[in-house]
């Protein structure tokens, strides 16, 4: 079973708030992309294991490499080089 996240240092609240604002920046990609809706289906996952009352680092870094496969496959450099993406990642990396 996967570790609960008791790490210190990891800001939890910040890292919804980025989930919430990488969801809006979603909204500008055009629907019926297979990587788009990927992503989007990643991200709701990410926020629903952030939002359990005790996340486990497994499952959230496992869902946060499949949002990271998805973001790099798409060609829209505007969100590949998003800086939620970033900083999510250096969030996640204190697990």
């Amino acid at each position: 079973m996967s570790e609960q996240m008791q790490t210190p240092g990891f800001d939890h609240q910040r890292l919804l708030d980025m989930v919430g604002q990488f969801e809006a920046e979603l909204q500008k990609l055009p629907a019926g992309s297979t990587e788009a809706d990927q992503l989007r289906e990643d991200i709701a996952r990410l926020r629903q294991h952030l939002s359990a009352p005790q996340p486990h680092a497994g499952q959230v870094g496992d869902t946060w490499q499949s949002l990271r496969r998805a973001a790099d496959s798409l060609e829209n450099q505007v969100l590949k080089d998003s800086p939620y993406i970033t900083e999510m990642g250096r969030i996640i990396g204190l697990l």
